[in-house]
């Protein structure tokens, strides 16, 4: 049993030497790979920042843009309500000065030519008049003349007509 003592205190420095060293290179390994993975997962997380605020600066530059685009699409319908009120103001305009132009003509045919005609009274508001239609003449039934032949100092002579190509039919 001497012998087997003496083997175990012989060997037992080589086996906590052997032990150490595996224990230290084993640290060090898995602190590298630790070390590596932090790197990879922060360099991982910086990228996903930037790619989070080109996203957050573009949502910001689109939403902006989106309410640039409501405020002009507001504008341009408060003006076209606006455009459409004056428009119904002035139809509705043209028709009473309509019905007041029919009623100051069948007054007019009605009272004899030798009275004075009653004096005009103004308008509250001053409104453009809109021109009277020109009459018509009554269209005859004539020849109509041949029209003269143009002068040979035309610049641009016209150039004949090709006729229609014809549908293929074979």
């Amino acid at each position: 049993m001497e012998g087997y003592l003496w083997l175990l205190l012989q060997t037992l420095p080589l086996l906590t030497a052997a032990a150490a060293v595996f224990f230290i290179l084993g640290w060090r390994w898995r602190g590298q790979d630790s070390r590596r993975d932090e790197q990879t997962q922060s360099h991982q997380i910086d990228a996903e920042n930037i790619e989070a605020n080109a996203a957050r600066q573009e949502r910001d530059e689109a939403r902006a843009l989106e309410e640039k685009l409501r405020q002009k699409l507001a504008e341009t319908q408060a003006e076209l309500k606006e455009s459409t009120d004056r428009q119904t103001q002035f139809q509705k305009e043209i028709l009473r000065l309509s019905d007041e132009l029919k009623a100051a003509q069948q007054a007019l045919a009605e009272k004899p030519s030798h009275e004075p005609a009653p004096p005009a009274v103004p308008d509250p508001e001053p409104v453009s008049k809109p021109a009277a239609p020109a009459a018509k003449k009554p269209r005859t039934k004539s020849p109509k003349e041949p029209r003269s032949p143009k002068s040979s100092s035309d610049p641009k002579p016209k150039k004949p007509r090709s006729p229609k190509p014809s549908s293929p039919a074979e």
